[in-house]
């Protein structure tokens, strides 16, 4: 086939594969498989027409008819496969749900893959039966011992099933999700192993302990903070990787190479093929060979999606070789794309899997339109590339991280060249160092090749921490739709479409001027939308951090205030809860942050903040109470001190005001204030308890009311009472997390909430919300929201009105 036909089939295949992609990926996300399948057959016909004037795979075919045809058929053949794998996995969430009501069952099943755990270990498993029943499907087993498991080997176990967990607040880690997009709908805690077979996959078992001996090898000629990092890169083990550094490469968008993706494949599977070629002077042998390696690498390393894809396009490049045809990016993403959607229908879904091919779309088809657009140069080409997947990246990023790395494209232009040489020195290290006698010459050399790693890893870190010293370097944006970030794509797509025709001059000027109109439009519908619909105004969100309190207040003008933010029972509160909010909400500039009382559940993801780097939140200033058990906030002073934050006091009858963003009906955004005003404690209480002398906050916006009350008890509230405090609220947070000893029926009588929100930890050990506590809020008919239930719990109120949104 000449090379203009060649050129003509690439794009629809391409195409075809993204269209079938984003069909199954509606269909996952609304549930409508049948509706979908249905438009989407449709859709090939009217495609294979459409791409039939620019050729398609079958162009051999000279009856246009049978081209068309076989291609709707190819197309409605791989429709029909991702819809019966759809309602096979769907099948399979049900099986989920109805084993959860079983305490414990045994569970017959094949071993894949063991990965390290922050306690134990994770078995990834094929299962057969459970119970006697026969169900295949994909199994987490949490062990603490796996010495004697072989890859492959059949066990039979008895364990307590789960469901993985949900996420209860915004922006928090949905691990549920996670693991469905890998095809896994249930883990089993406490794995015995009751009876194992004596067969196992020897290629599967020799992969493991290759990946265990590597893994070994770095440990042994690296930091354990640089090991840690190469593990990830090369072996695809993700769990041990230093948080800072972690930290540091995501603020700065250099993340990506901790993924095993198409730098590693391309390292790995192309340069054995061309050192094969150039021995034995042929295709087919060395295309086998380097085929079969990468396959292997990708099982070792977990197939992750980006990995998966990885492997697909570099077997289509190298059979396009084999086969003396030019390959084509597009073409083998296409093929890519189709497979793992119809093997696994909700990996469409991951976040990984969309950044990895709107990265490929980046350097196949904007990279090719800024290159018309901007000319040829060599020097200039590693930014134009750096660019081009930056444009076509960005929205994904800030739809899934809620944050742009201002200086990323920078900063990739110097990162990304050095990864080649981090991976082979990685890889030439671990080669020698697992030569037996590894005391003689062949540990000198990787001693010597693990030299350029640590450099480069040091360098990596030290111009992330310089950018962080840039102003603005991480734009915190906020959550975004779906919507944002497909009229975001329309609008690229035009506004290069019509400079790539300008640029050519090959278009009349009233088509121009037709043409810049259209992207005109295009690109002020995108910034109203924005506009329009992102989520900027007056809303209060009780985060659900277990036993604890956290509160977030946005006031809509860009102050953001907390109060409290800490857990008893999640121990990793602030990394895991209080930061993935605050960045979703874009709050990652945090104004004011007061502190009710020094009780952990109340500050210790405060602390968190305080003490880490790079976690791209900011704190000007901690408020605590002027009077109270001043002690107790020594360590959190400390951490206030060495962070470079402000210290605020405030006392009984203080008030705060801040500008608020709530709307006009007439005039768009008012000049609304929040009055925040400190109720107690004063001088001269009489309690000692510290319970009972936490912070008491009324919010004052528009003519609404919130009440926060930290851990407030009945002594705490007959004071106010005794006092004469103004305490009339619209909102109570529920004292002390819904003690027995809180919200007292004179209080409420005072208060007189509409609604109530209670703080507390599902299962915890304290029986918070306490019945009598309920009673009393229900004998006043005020409505309960729990974030046990709920998750996390917002109140907006705009245009006048208040209204209570759950998560869950």
């Amino acid at each position: 086939m000449c090379g203009e036909e060649e050129n003509n089939i690439k794009r629809p295949l391409f195409w075809i594969a993204v269209c079938f992609a984003l069909g199954e990926a509606y269909a996952v996300a609304a549930g409508h498989s049948v509706i979908v399948s249905g438009l989407m057959i449709m859709a090939a016909l009217v495609l294979s027409v459409c791409t039939d004037r620019a050729g398609t795979a079958m162009s051999f075919f000279r009856d246009p008819i049978y081209r068309r045809l076989l291609t709707g058929n190819i197309f409605l053949l791989v429709t029909l496969l991702g819809f019966m794998n759809i309602r096979s996995v769907d099948r399979q969430g049900q099986l989920a749900d109805e084993i959860m009501e079983i305490d414990r069952c045994r569970v017959v099943c094949s071993v894949y893959d063991v990965r390290n755990a922050n306690k134990g270990y994770q078995v990834y498993v094929k299962t057969e039966s459970m119970d006697n029943q026969r169900i295949g499907t994909k199994l987490i087993l949490y062990m603490d011992n796996v010495d004697d498991i072989k890859m492959g080997q059949q066990i039979a176990v008895y364990g307590r099933m789960e469901r993985p967990d949900i996420a209860s607040n915004p922006g928090e880690f949905d691990a549920r999700s996670y693991y469905a997009y890998k095809g896994i709908y249930m883990i089993c805690r406490d794995a015995v192993i009751t009876e194992r077979g004596s067969g196992y996959s020897t290629i599967r078992q020799f992969l493991y302990s290759f990946r265990l001996k590597a893994g070994e090898t770095l440990d042994r000629y690296l930091a354990v903070r640089d090991a840690s990092v190469m593990r990830a890169m090369l072996l695809g083990e993700k769990s041990g990787i230093d948080r800072d550094t972690k930290r540091l490469f995501q603020l700065n968008g250099i993340a990506h190479i901790l993924a095993i993706s198409g730098v590693h494949i391309a390292i790995i599977g192309m340069t054995l093929f061309k050192l094969l070629r150039r021995i034995s002077g042929s295709n087919v042998m060395p295309g086998i060979v380097s085929v079969c390696v990468i396959v292997l690498y990708g099982m070792m390393t977990g197939l992750a999606s980006s990995t998966c894809r990885a492997v697909i396009m570099m077997t289509v490049v190298v059979a396009a070789k084999i086969k003396g045809r030019s390959p084509d990016m597009m073409t083998s993403a296409g093929i890519a794309c189709v497979i793992q959607a119809v093997a696994d229908p909700y990996i469409v879904m991951d976040a990984g899997f969309q950044l990895s091919f709107a990265a490929v779309l980046g350097i196949a088809v904007v990279d090719p339109m800024l290159e018309k657009i901007v000319g040829h140069g060599g020097r200039l080409s590693a930014l134009r590339i750096n660019v081009s997947v930056t444009l076509t990246t960005t929205p994904l990023v800030v739809y899934y991280f809620y944050q742009f790395p201002l200086y990323s494209v920078v900063l990739n232009m110097v990162v990304v060249p050095f990864v080649s040489v981090l991976i082979f020195c990685s890889m030439a290290a671990i080669f020698f160092g697992m030569m037996p006698g590894v005391w003689g010459f062949a540990s000198v050399t990787a001693q010597f090749l693990a030299m350029p790693v640590r450099y480069i890893l040091a360098a990596y870190r030290a111009l992330c921490e310089l950018m962080c010293k840039l102003p603005e370097y991480s734009v915190n944006v906020g959550h975004v739709s779906v919507e944002m970030v497909a009229v975001y794509y329309v609008t690229l797509v035009v506004v290069l479409w019509l400079l790539c025709r300008i640029r050519q001059k090959n278009i009349e000027r009233p088509t121009v001027r037709r043409a810049a109109v259209l992207a005109v439009f295009f690109a002020v519908t995108c910034v109203t939308y924005e506009y329009m619909a992102y989520d900027r105004n007056f809303r209060v969100v009780y985060m659900d951090v277990g036993q604890g309190d956290g509160i977030l207040i946005r006031s809509g003008k860009g102050v953001n205030i907390l109060i409290d933010g800490g857990s008893s029972d999640n121990s990793q509160v602030g990394e895991y809860v209080i930061v993935p909010v605050l960045r979703y909400y874009g709050a990652a500039h945090i104004d004011y942050a007061f502190v009710t009382h020094a009780d952990s559940d109340h500050i210790s993801g405060l602390k968190y903040i305080l003490q880490t780097e790079n976690t791209g939140i900011i704190i000007e200033n901690i408020v605590l109470p002027l009077y109270g058990m001043q002690d107790d906030f020594e360590e959190l002073k400390e951490a206030a001190g060495n962070a470079g934050v402000n210290i605020l006091y405030m006392k009984k009858g203080d008030a705060m005001e801040v500008s608020a963003g709530g709307v006009d009906e007439l005039f768009g955004r008012d000049m609304a204030k929040i009055s925040l005003s400190f109720l107690y404690p004063g001088p001269e209480t009489g309690i000692n308890d510290i319970n009972e002398l936490s912070a008491v906050i009324r919010l004052d916006y528009q003519s609404h009311r919130m009440l926060f009350t930290g851990d407030l008890g009945e002594a705490g509230e007959r004071y106010l009472l005794d006092e004469h405090a103004d305490v009339r609220a619209d909102v109570l947070k529920v004292g002390h997390h819904g003690s027995r000893y809180s919200s007292c029926v004179d209080f409420l009588d005072a208060v007189s909430p509409e609604f109530a929100v209670i703080s507390a930890g599902a299962d915890n050990r304290y029986g918070h919300p306490h019945t009598e506590t309920l009673d009393r809020l229900e004998a006043h008919r005020v409505g309960v929201k729990s974030t046990i239930e709920c998750g996390a719990v917002s109140v907006k109120i705009d245009r006048g009105g208040l209204k209570l949104e759950q998560y869950r």
